[in-house]
């Protein structure tokens, strides 16, 4: 009897140890790419226009749409996006101050130049319509609103960031 007691003792003793080790000793760290730090070049040849390297958005595109400097902030290229049930769903989640939310359409500024910005400068191709941007202006994650796959995958990536900064 007292040894099927110090088994069972066991048993349940090696899963809090492991679990102790683990918390103690290990690390779970997630990071986000960083898009455009390498390999500029093929976006020079696109746009006609030369990026330094690694790539940040520009300063005075930021200032124009009213870029805050937050630790993350979501560029939207598409009106819809706003009234979209799976990204107010993504913006509840997190609290309003930690992030910014840009509508970067073409209301602010004319057409012609929103579309040149969002493919020169936010480097957004469809069907992708919305950037997630860092506070140091680096692109962090391109996303497509209206699939919940993305929407979830912007909400974890979202969830890194804010932790991380």
């Amino acid at each position: 009897m007292t040894r099927k007691i110090i088994y069972l003792f066991l048993a349940l003793l090696l899963p809090v140890l492991i679990f102790l080790f683990l918390k103690k000793f290990g690390k779970n760290e997630f990071n986000i790419p960083i898009y455009y730090q390498h390999r500029v070049d093929s976006l020079n040849a696109i746009c006609g226009t030369h990026y330094a390297q690694p790539y940040q958005l520009a300063d005075s595109v930021l200032q124009h749409v009213g870029w805050e400097g937050k630790a993350a902030s979501l560029f939207v290229f598409q009106r819809e996006v706003m009234a979209n049930k799976e990204f107010k769903r993504a913006l509840e989640s997190f609290d309003q101050k930690e992030f910014q939310v840009v509508e970067a359409d073409s209301q602010k500024m004319s057409e012609a130049l929103a579309a040149r910005w969002s493919s020169c400068v936010f480097m957004v191709h469809a069907p992708r319509n919305v950037v997630l941007v860092d506070n140091k202006k680096r692109i962090r994650g391109y996303y497509v609103i209206g699939s919940r796959e993305e929407t979830d995958r912007l909400i974890v990536e979202m969830e890194i960031l804010l932790k991380k900064y």
